[in-house]
C-alpha cells in the first residue's frame, strides 16, 4: 500500500514527540554536565508543541492509516485524538515534576526524559490501534520505556527490585496477551477489530467457538495485569514505592489510562454491544471490578506509607473504571464518555498528589521519609503545597467541587443505566471507605505535632514542579466547576467509536 505525506501528517504530534525524544538523547551525548538541567524544558516544550498540534485537529475527519478502511492498523479519529491529548498532558505534568527530584537523585539526564517521551508515544499507538497486533506493539513500546524508568535509581535497592518485579510481571501479562491474540486470530482469521466485530455479531458465537472465548479471556487477563486489577495487582505497591516518585505518578496515570482507553476501543468496536449477559467474559469483568474495589480500598486502609497508600488507591480506581467498561460493553451510550472523563480527572489528581510528595521528599529518600508521620505539620510549613494536597485528596475521595466527584458520578450513573446497580453500589461503598485514608493524609498535614528537626529537612524545589502542581490543581477545579467542557469533547470521541462499531 502507498503511504502518502497526507497519511503521515495525521501523525504530526507523534513525529514531534519522536523528534523530541531523539533530541534529548543527542543532547545527553553532546551537552556539558552543567547544561543538562535544560532536558526537562526540552521535553516539556516537545509535549506542549505536540499538544498544540493535536488541538488543531480535534474537529478533523477520521483517518484510517496504512491499511484499507475498516481494517487499518492505525485509526486517527476523535477518540484517539482526545485520548492522546490526555496522555500527552500526563507526560507534560510528569516532566514538569521531575527536575528537582532528578537532580537530587542523580539521574537528571536526557535519557530520563527521553524514556518518558517514548513511553507516551507507545501509549498513543495503543489508543490509535485498529488491530490487536498494533496494540501489542504500542504496549511493548510503552512498557520497555517504563521498565527502564522504574530502575533508574541504580544505587537504591528498592528501585532495582521494583524494576525487576515490574519486568517479570509485565512479561507474564505479555504472555497472556499474545496467547489471547493468537487464539482470536485462530478463531476469526484476523486481528482487526472490525473483522472481530463482524465475527461476533451473533451472540451464540461464544458457545460455538470456545477458542475465541478463551482468547478474549486471556486478553482481558493481560489487561488486568497492566491496570493492576485484583488479584493481578501484586506488583503495584512495591513498584510504585521503589520507582522514582515522579515516575511512580506517571506510571499510575499513564499506563492505566492507556490500557483502559485501548480496552474501551476493543470492547466498543471489536466486541460490540453485548445483548443481555450472553458473553461469558462479562462475568470475569464483574468479578475483577468487585475484587479490585474491595481489595484496593481495604489494603489502602492498612498502609503506613503514603506512597503505598496511593498505590493501593490506584488499584481501587482501576475497579471503578472497570465498572465503566462493563457498562460500555452492554451498549450504554454514556459509559464511554464517563470513562474518558474519569481517567482525565484521575490523571491530574494522582499526578498532582505525587507532585506534592516529590516536593516534600527528603534528599536521602528511604521508606522512613514516606511514612505518614514524616509529613506531620507540612501543611503549615509549606502552605501552598498543603492546600494543593487538600484539593487532590478530596478529588481522589470523589468530593465536590472537583473533577473526581463528577468522574465517579458519571461512572456510577452509567452503570445504573446499564442495569448494573449492584456494581454501582459496590463502587459507592468503596468511595465512602476511601474517604478515611485520604483524609488521614490531611490529618497528618494539619493536625499532628511537628517533629524535631522538622518533617522535610531537604524539600525538593523547582519552578517547573510548582507549575506542574498548579496546572493539576487548576485542571481538577475546572473539571469540577465546568465539567461540560470536557464532556463535549468526550461525546464526540465516543461517537467516533460508536460509528466504527456499526
Amino acid at each position: 500500500m502507498t503511504i502518502t505525506l497526507a497519511d503521515l501528517a495525521h501523525l504530526t504530534p507523534m513525529w514531534i514527540l519522536l523528534a523530541t525524544g531523539a533530541l534529548l538523547l543527542m543532547y545527553e551525548v553532546f551537552a556539558e554536565q552543567s547544561d543538562r538541567s535544560y532536558c526537562a524544558n526540552i521535553s516539556a516544550g516537545g509535549f506542549l508543541l505536540a499538544l498544540w498540534s493535536m488541538l488543531g485537529t480535534l474537529g478533523a475527519d477520521p483517518a484510517h492509516l496504512f491499511g484499507p478502511f475498516g481494517s487499518a492498523p492505525i485509526v486517527v479519529d476523535a477518540f484517539s485524538r482526545a485520548s492522546s491529548l490526555l496522555l500527552m498532558s500526563g507526560g507534560l505534568i510528569a516532566a514538569l515534576l521531575s527536575p528537582g527530584y532528578a537532580k537530587n537523585a542523580g539521574h537528571d539526564h536526557g535519557e530520563y526524559y527521553g524514556l518518558m517521551v517514548f513511553a507516551v508515544i507507545g501509549m498513543m499507538i495503543m489508543v490509535m490501534a485498529g488491530d490487536l497486533m498494533t496494540l501489542f506493539l504500542g504496549l511493548e513500546t510503552m512498557s520497555i520505556a517504563v521498565y527502564a524508568l522504574t530502575g533508574l535509581r541504580s544505587g537504591d535497592r528498592r528501585s532495582i527490585e521494583a524494576a525487576l518485579k515490574y519486568f517479570l510481571m509485565g512479561a507474564f501479562a505479555t504472555g497472556f496477551l499474545l496467547f489471547g491474540i493468537a487464539m482470536v486470530y485462530g478463531a476469526v482469521g484476523s486481528v482487526g477489530l472490525t473483522d472481530i466485530a463482524r465475527f461476533v455479531e451473533k451472540g451464540t458465537v461464544f458457545q460455538s467457538s470456545p477458542i475465541l472465548l478463551l482468547g478474549i479471556v486471556l486478553i482481558l487477563i493481560g489487561f488486568a495485569f497492566k491496570v493492576a486489577a485484583v488479584p493481578f495487582h501484586m506488583w503495584a505497591p512495591d513498584v510504585y514505592e521503589g520507582a522514582p516518585t515522579p515516575v511512580a505518578g506517571f506510571m499510575a496515570v499513564g499506563v492505566k489510562a492507556a490500557a483502559f482507553l485501548a480496552l474501551l476501543r476493543i470492547v466498543m468496536v471489536g466486541l460490540g454491544p453485548v445483548q443481555g449477559d450472553v458473553a461469558p467474559w462479562m462475568d470475569l469483568l464483574r468479578g475483577l471490578s468487585i475484587l479490585t474495589i474491595i481489595g484496593g480500598n481495604l489494603m489502602a486502609l492498612a498502609q503506613n506509607s503514603i506512597k503505598r497508600m496511593l498505590a493501593y488507591s490506584s488499584v481501587s480506581h482501576a475497579g471503578y473504571a472497570l465498572i465503566g467498561i462493563i457498562a460500555a460493553a452492554k451498549g450504554e451510550g454514556t459509559a464511554g464518555n464517563a470513562i474518558l472523563f474519569y481517567l482525565t480527572s484521575y490523571t491530574f489528581m494522582t499526578l498532582g498528589a505525587f507532585g506534592v510528595l516529590t516536593f516534600l521528599e527528603r534528599k536521602e529518600g528511604g521508606a522512613e521519609s514516606e511514612r505518614f508521620g514524616a509529613y506531620a505539620g507540612v501543611g503549615f510549613k509549606h502552605p501552598a503545597m498543603g492546600l494543593a494536597m487538600v484539593v487532590f485528596m478530596i478529588a481522589l475521595a470523589g468530593m465536590p467541587p472537583t473533577g473526581g466527584f463528577f468522574g465517579k458520578l458519571y461512572l456510577f450513573s452509567a452503570a445504573i443505566k446499564a442495569n448494573e446497580t449492584g456494581l454501582a453500589l459496590v463502587g459507592i461503598a468503596g468511595s465512602v471507605v476511601s474517604v478515611y485514608y485520604y483524609l488521614r493524609v490531611l490529618v497528618h498535614f494539619y493536625m499532628r505535632e511537628v517533629p524535631e528537626p522538622g518533617p522535610t529537612p531537604s524539600a525538593t524545589r523547582s519552578p517547573q514542579l510548582a507549575i506542574g502542581v498548579a496546572l493539576s490543581v487548576v485542571a481538577i477545579l475546572v473539571l469540577g466547576i465546568f465539567p461540560s467542557s470536557w464532556v463535549h469533547v468526550g461525546s464526540r470521541a465516543i461517537a467516533a467509536l460508536t460509528s466504527a462499531s456499526m
